[in-house]
């Protein structure tokens, strides 16, 4: 990962618990938000971070995608386009243009393929445009103590959510990424602790990655 650029977060306390998911606007990935121009949010929910985006740049061209209709009421109303899709089942939509910045917070986990996915991405992505990919980390040090306890337990949200098809570690995560055509530029960890340790041992303690990709 050399010329990466590290940001370590720490969690506070109800970031993953409870949150209505379609309302929740992740602050790690807004803080990341640069100023780009034409955006696509893949998995927009009900469009709150689009709408944050369109309210930190008025000029800003905001798409979103999502595989539910009801979220899709209000998606489509806060941004300028909405589809909603079933991203297993059917291609990215193509609206004619290409994204400065394209966004999939909390989204991989939940396809089938998403090695497949990410290269299709790849194609909508404008020159020197930006991804921002976040994805739970299976071997936080919480679940491996479950799995060393025998305990595996699907939940309603979290690293355990019962929607989740796919399973990422920082390693396998990376892999996918460089896998796709993509390099990192920057990554963010979510975690619950905080201090130079983090640092070193985020495969273990970050309950979240967060990262930022330009296309090799």
């Amino acid at each position: 990962m050399t010329g990466t650029h590290d940001a370590v977060e720490t969690m506070p306390d109800g970031l993953f618990s409870g949150h209505e998911i379609y309302e929740n606007v992740n602050p790690r990935i807004a803080a990341l938000y640069a100023g780009e121009k034409v955006v696509l949010d893949i998995g927009c929910g009900s469009g709150a971070l689009g709408a944050w985006i369109k309210r930190e740049n008025i000029h800003a061209l905001v798409h979103g995608i999502d595989i539910s209709p009801d979220a899709g009421i209000t998606a489509s109303e806060r941004l300028d386009r909405f589809w909603c899709v079933d991203l297993d089942l059917s291609p990215l939509p193509d609206a004619g243009l290409k994204y400065d910045l394209i966004i999939m917070g909390d989204l991989l986990e939940h396809l089938k393929r998403p090695d497949l996915f990410l290269k299709q991405v790849s194609k909508f992505l404008a020159p020197g445009g930006t991804v921002i990919v976040s994805v739970p980390n299976i071997a936080n040090y919480s679940i491996r103590l479950r799995l060393l306890c025998g305990e595996f337990r699907y939940t309603d949200t979290g690293i355990m959510d019962r929607t989740h098809l796919r399973f990422f570690t920082w390693r396998s995560f990376s892999e996918l990424i460089e896998l796709c055509g993509f390099s990192i530029e920057k990554r963010t960890f979510i975690s619950r602790f905080s201090g130079p340790l983090l640092n070193i041992f985020f495969p273990l303690l970050a309950v979240q990655f967060i990262v930022t990709l330009k296309r090799r």
